[in-house]
């Protein structure tokens, strides 16, 4: 018998050996989906596409036809990605809007003799799940460090296992040079991986993020969590130029020229022309260091805002030694 489990027993469940499957099409789970499922689609997106459109003129034969497709998909899973599973393992599983899909699937595989935990009202009510979750989380015992870019935040944060890395969530650097490495993912995505990361560090007494605007790049952060962002105890990172300019040419050391330009445009309106002649004719000369200079000291040190209430100076000399103060700090808040 297939257990049908409304979304916070869904998630309170999964706390065994068990594995994850959603059932959408490629282009929904890829759009965004629950930690740790794997995408085993009964309609990929063309099929999906297919049976969408014949619905419309037969729900008979469209019925018919998705029964086929899905019976030939579910068979490949069965012989190659479940094959070694045994009936012990807890199978839970999604569609959209806990449907026929994740219904059609589930009761192949409750037939054969799995436990199978069925998604009430599917992936729809885990998005209304964490966006609730997202309004309303109460926990707030963030340390936020601030500092110049390049200042070497991000380098800090990685070494702490209570932390949240908002920038690697966003794959961006949130900065005007902040999509070197490619495309953010969805809206969604990023709700979910915040979500995600804020049950990872809750039993923590304190859980280090880095300060951030309301965006990072083109997403933003939800309103509570930046609210309680803003209204932490907040620690002022220092670090030189040279050092500063070191970190910004190891970060973006994969630009290229049409990359280089457009994020050049980008920042026109906000530094001086001869600021902006110069970092070019470094950039194009391949002095990358005295490009990273030239920008960091007239273009970003002067739109960034400065807090002033921080709590401490912290001058980032030595990581190992930033690391121990930073910890000292902690446990004394």
């Amino acid at each position: 018998m297939i257990i049908q489990l409304q979304i916070k027993d869904f998630i309170n469940s999964m706390d065994e050996d068990f594995i994850l499957i959603d059932t959408r099409s490629p282009d929904e789970f890829g759009e965004s989906h629950i930690k740790n499922a794997i995408n085993l689609y009964v309609l990929d997106n063309d099929q999906r596409k297919e049976i969408g459109t014949l619905y419309k003129k037969s729900p008979f034969k469209a019925k018919m036809s998705g029964a086929s497709l899905i019976s030939l998909n579910v068979a490949k899973y069965l012989q190659k990605n479940l094959s070694e599973l045994t009936p012990k393992t807890k199978i839970f599983i999604y569609c959209a809007r806990g449907g026929q899909r994740s219904g059609s699937f589930g009761a192949i595989l409750d037939s054969i003799g799995f436990r199978v935990y069925k998604l009430e009202n599917g992936y729809k009510s885990y998005r209304n799940y964490i966006l609730n979750y997202l309004e309303n989380f109460s926990y707030d015992k963030f340390l936020v460090l601030d500092g110049l870019t390049g200042s070497g935040k991000s380098e800090i944060i990685r070494e702490f296992e209570n932390a949240i890395d908002l920038e690697k969530l966003a794959n961006h650097y949130g900065s005007s040079f902040g999509a070197v490495n490619g495309a953010q993912p969805s809206v969604k995505q990023f709700q979910n991986s915040i979500y995600d990361e804020i049950e990872r560090v809750k039993h923590y007494d304190i859980t280090l993020l880095e300060g951030e605007s309301k965006k990072i790049g083109k997403l933003h952060i939800p309103h509570k969590l930046h609210e309680k962002m803003l209204n932490s105890p907040h620690i002022w990172i220092e670090s030189t130029l040279e050092e500063r300019a070191k970190r910004i040419l190891k970060d973006y050391q994969t630009i290229n020229k049409e990359f280089f330009e457009n994020a050049m445009d980008k920042i026109t309106p906000y530094i001086k022309k001869e600021y902006l002649i110069d970092a070019k004719k470094a950039y194009y000369n391949n002095d990358l260091k005295t490009c990273a200079m030239i920008l960091l000291e007239k273009y970003y040190d002067k739109v960034y805002k400065k807090r002033g209430d921080y709590i401490t100076t912290i001058k980032f000399e030595n990581l190992e030694k930033t690391i121990k103060e930073i910890k000292d700090l902690s446990a004394k808040l």
